[in-house]
C-alpha cells in the first residue's frame, strides 16, 4: 500500500469524525424527539466532536460546529429560523482557539482542569453564539434556555474527552503526533 500524504491523511481524518458526528448526533436527536421530549434537558455529541477535532487540527472544527447544528436541525425538523442559530451560533466555538495562544494542545491535553476549562469554554462560547444568532428571532431571553438544555452534553464531552486523553494520539495535535511516531520509530 502507497503512504498517503499529511493532507489525505487530514482530509480522511475529519471526514471520519464527520460521520461519526452525524450518526451520533442524528441518533441522540431521534432519541430525544422521540423518546424523551418531555424532558427538560437533551444530549448532543456536537460539542465532544468539536472539542476532538479541534484538538486534533484546530480550525478544521468549524466542519463538525456547522455540521452538528445542520443534522439536530434536520433529524428534529426545524424552522430556517433554528438552522440559522445552531449552525451559525455553533461556529462562535471557534473562538475557544484563543486558547491555544495560551496554552500548549499537550498541556490541556495533560492537565485535567486544563482539559476540563476548554471543554467549558467550548460549551458556553456554543450557547453563546446560539443565543447571540436568536436575538434577532426574539430569544434575548433564551440564554438560560441554551445553557441549561445542553448540559447533560457537556458533561457527557468532558467525560469521553477525560477518557481520550489516555489513548495515544486520540486528541493530540495530529502534527504533533505524526512527528512523535516518527522519532519513536527512528529511535528504534
Amino acid at each position: 500500500m502507497n503512504n498517503i500524504t499529511f493532507k489525505q491523511y487530514q482530509k480522511i481524518d475529519i471526514c471520519i469524525f464527520s460521520a461519526l458526528l452525524v450518526l451520533s448526533e442524528a441518533v441522540t436527536t431521534l432519541a430525544t424527539v422521540n423518546w424523551f421530549d418531555k424532558q427538560p434537558v437533551a444530549i448532543s455529541t456536537t460539542l465532544l466532536f468539536i472539542s476532538i477535532v479541534m484538538m486534533r487540527w484546530g480550525a478544521f472544527a468549524i466542519i463538525p460546529a456547522a455540521l452538528g447544528g445542520a443534522v439536530y436541525c434536520f433529524v428534529s425538523g426545524a424552522s430556517t429560523e433554528q438552522y440559522i442559530i445552531y449552525v451559525l451560533g455553533n461556529c462562535l466555538v471557534m473562538l475557544s482557539l484563543i486558547w491555544f495562544r495560551f496554552f500548549k494542545k499537550e498541556d490541556v491535553r495533560r492537565g485535567g482542569f486544563k482539559l476540563f476549562f476548554f471543554v467549558l469554554g467550548n460549551y458556553v462560547l456554543m450557547q453563546l453564539g446560539r443565543w447571540l444568532v436568536s436575538i434577532p428571532f426574539g430569544g434575548f431571553k433564551m440564554i438560560l434556555t441554551f445553557l441549561t438544555t445542553d448540559i447533560i452534553s457537556l458533561l457527557f464531552a468532558a467525560v469521553i474527552m477525560f477518557i481520550l486523553r489516555g489513548m495515544d494520539g486520540m486528541i493530540e495535535d495530529q502534527k504533533a503526533y505524526l512527528f512523535r511516531l516518527q522519532r519513536e520509530k527512528d529511535d528504534n
